[in-house]
């Protein structure tokens, strides 16, 4: 009897512990479930909050990135017009037409209204008066008559304005009874400047490591009557250096900071840039520090959604920091190895082993969708690294790498196989004509001067095209057909594209021609 209780006791005490077990299993799961969907409501919650928070900034950032943008590419228009107005004073005068009648300025003008006026009172650093065949009737640099031998320095820099202005002029000519007449344009008494004749062309330069607003306009009478005799235009150009007092009246009034003019190349994400006056010779861009309103808002807000996740922070701040520094910092070095074994450190684009895997897996499906190689590589470049440095061999390599890629686009895959070598697969629009457009587009980029360290940095290019399986069917034969392709490019003068097809013709017309 005693015997089966001390066994029931047993059996009891066992259920009991088991059933404590369950419970305690029970209880467990439930309290781990609550954390859980504690956590994933905190973690949701939060990242609702900085989710929106993170998109106002970006948008408010945005925003006043582009207004800025827009307020000093106005201020700049705006500067553009007042030298254009005050220069029409002297080119749109009937004084100015009469002195020209011989084609030479008198003294007294030059002394009176050039340098007494023009230089005197609004700082104009260059006013020149010349002929389109270049002959120089008068010029003023810096308060002083100057020969025109010195005035040609000036013109060689503005040559692309004077021509702009030579077209504009006659094609605003109309015949008129003993002449010509130049249109005029509409007045509008609710405008607060003068319609001008529409015949000047503006520009901003680099002129005597200056920034400055150029404008070059025809003298002509007021009346806008050209007599028969003189019907060739002498053209006025002048020049307003942008001075720091200038930029710092801008800075006021537009609320800006260290407004100046910076490379185009500039890479400081402290920097906000925009090009100014519409004149795609200037190779200066405004730059100035923006104001950012993200950060205040970021300031404001973001107290109160840490207030929010404290407490997740709290519990998992020190297992999570541990663990996931440690699979962030794995995950950063796989991927980093991964990119470099694949790419290129210089520039980013597709090293050698990243382009064989393209043009592999392109080859393998090349029966459903053809495709075509370019192989290409730069001339002049060894001349920049021996004269100016590798670093300025660096700044044209990755300068000539971003602009491969911006053209190609979609259409494939650049890579740089090593040194000056390039190499582009395309997989859209096959056909020869389409192919050498884009090829002889690439050679042109590769032609587009680069600024570095205030030089300008002249390289040019070269491009041999081969077709898959048109040109070869293995990978290895399409490449050596590329390469005679690129070969024959250099041969017939370089700056030059030539289809694999035209290949043999290329080398047998240079050779004919040497």
């Amino acid at each position: 009897m005693r015997a089966k209780e001390a066994r029931g006791g047993k059996v009891g005490r066992a259920m009991g512990s088991s059933t404590t077990g369950q419970v305690a299993s029970r209880h467990g799961k439930v309290k781990w479930m609550i954390a859980v969907a504690g956590v994933v409501i905190v973690t949701l919650f939060a990242a609702a909050n900085f989710m929106v928070l993170d998109y106002a900034v970006r948008q408010a950032d945005s925003y006043v990135g582009e207004t800025e943008k827009r307020l000093v590419r106005n201020e700049f228009d705006r500067q553009i017009e007042q030298v254009v107005l005050y220069q029409s004073a002297m080119s749109v005068w009937d004084r100015s037409f009469e002195e020209l009648a011989d084609g030479r300025l008198s003294d007294d003008f030059v002394t009176r209204e050039l340098r007494d006026w023009l230089w005197a009172d609004f700082g104009f650093s260059w006013m020149v008066f010349a002929a389109a065949s270049g002959e120089v009737a008068g010029a003023v640099h810096d308060g002083e008559a100057v020969s025109q031998e010195k005035a040609g320095y000036l013109l060689k820099w503005v040559v692309d304005l004077t021509q702009k202005a030579e077209s504009a002029y006659f094609a605003a000519l109309e015949p008129a009874a003993g002449g010509w007449r130049l249109k005029r344009p509409e007045s509008d008494r609710d405008m607060l400047t003068p319609a001008l004749p529409e015949i000047f062309t503006t520009g901003l330069r680099l002129i005597n490591g200056k920034m400055s607003i150029v404008v070059v306009q025809a003298v002509v009478p007021k009346d806008l009557f050209i007599p028969e005799g003189r019907k060739a235009p002498t053209l006025m150009v002048t020049v307003k250096p942008i001075s720091a007092r200038l930029l710092a009246d801008a800075e006021r009034r537009l609320g800006l900071m260290q407004l100046g003019f910076a490379p185009i190349v500039t890479e400081d994400p402290n920097l906000m840039l925009t090009p100014i006056g519409r004149d795609a010779f200037n190779p200066l861009v405004a730059s100035w520090r923006p104001n950012i309103p993200g950060a205040y808002v970021w300031t404001m807000a973001l107290p109160q959604i840490a207030l929010f996740v404290a407490a997740f922070v709290a519990v998992m701040l020190f297992v999570t920091t541990r663990f996931s520094s440690l699979v962030k910092a794995l995950q950063k070095s796989e991927a980093r190895n991964a990119f470099l074994a694949r790419h290129d450190p210089l520039t980013g684009l597709l090293n050698r082993s990243g382009f064989d895997e393209v043009i592999t897996a392109a080859a393998r499906r090349a029966g459903l969708a053809p495709f075509a190689v370019f192989a290409m590589d730069l001339d002049r470049f060894k001349a920049v690294n021996d004269h100016h440095g590798h670093a300025a061999g660096d700044v044209v390599l990755k300068e000539v790498a971003r602009r491969f890629s911006e053209r190609v686009g979609r259409r494939g895959s650049v890579a740089r196989l090593g040194g000056d070598e390039f190499a582009v697969l395309v997989e859209r629009e096959l056909d020869e004509r389409s192919l050498l457009d884009l090829a002889n587009g690439l050679v042109r980029d590769a032609q587009i001067p680069i600024a570095h360290d205030g030089q300008l940095l002249r390289v040019g290019s070269s491009a041999g095209i081969a077709c898959f399986p048109l040109h070869g069917e293995t990978v290895h034969d399409l490449m050596v057909v590329a390469d005679v392709a690129l070969y024959a490019a250099k041969n017939g003068g370089r700056n030059r594209a030539v289809y694999a097809g035209d290949a043999e013709r290329a080398a047998a017309e240079s050779a004919k021609a040497a």
